[in-house]
């Protein structure tokens, strides 16, 4: 058991997400030893892989269209338990990124999307990786200005990308966010190029982008557990 949040922009095996999803909850369906409790919340783990399970039947139906109880109760006792939670982010490690206003992509996206608040008015994206350009593009529908995309690969590419590009938003390839100004919150940020190998910073000047806000994405890492019973 375990659940996460799908956008429009995300993908699996090169179709929409959303549309996976389908295929592979009809194809679950079909088989005869697979029991789908959608709707279900798993309230209770205990010992030796015992598990209460509270099932809402009808809640979700007007009220015109209630018939039968509205929840169900499961007690399952299991060999095997999978928690999948979803994934993690991991973060970039730069100089002072503990500052108020240095944030996870999607942490941005979060206060964004789901709670309509804007963490700043003028950001940097910093990411070595595909997911940050839809925080980027969604800093950009809330009002938020974006002085630049810090990417550390050396090509970035892509439908988001080429939006950015298109939308007058500077694309930094080869480079990273290397320091931090301000003491009581993000003022600026330090970029630097990377080598050509990218294993070191490129010999250069140092550039300073001014903001108030740093959403950092190292990528991602699934969080799996496995519970079997002996």
């Amino acid at each position: 058991f375990g659940g996460t949040l799908l956008s429009s922009r995300d993908t699996l095996n090169g179709q929409p997400a959303s549309v996976w999803v389908e295929q592979v909850v009809a194809e679950l369906r079909s088989l005869p030893n697979v029991t789908l409790l959608p709707r279900a919340t798993v309230y209770g783990y205990l010992d030796h892989n015992f598990l209460t399970i509270a099932e809402k039947l009808s809640d979700h139906l007007p009220p015109g269209a209630l018939a039968g109880p509205r929840e169900r109760l499961w007690r399952v006792r299991t060999k095997q338990v999978v928690l999948a939670t979803g994934a993690h982010e991991r973060p970039l490690v730069f100089s002072n990124n503990d500052r108020p206003g240095v944030m996870l992509a999607s942490a941005v996206s979060s206060y964004i999307n789901r709670y309509a608040v804007r963490p700043g008015s003028r950001a940097v994206v910093f990411t070595n990786n595909d997911s940050a350009y839809a925080t980027a593009l969604d800093l950009l529908e809330a009002g938020v200005a974006l002085a630049a995309v810090v990417d550390a690969r050396a090509n970035p590419q892509g439908e988001p990308v080429q939006q950015l590009r298109a939308r007058g938003v500077e694309v930094l390839a080869n480079s990273v966010v290397v320091n931090v100004v301000g003491q009581q919150q993000v003022q600026a940020v330090e970029v630097r190029s990377l080598s050509a190998d990218a294993r070191s910073l490129a010999k250069g000047s140092t550039r300073r982008i001014a903001c108030d806000l740093v959403a950092n994405s190292g990528g991602w890492s699934p969080v799996l557990h496995l519970s079997a019973q002996s």
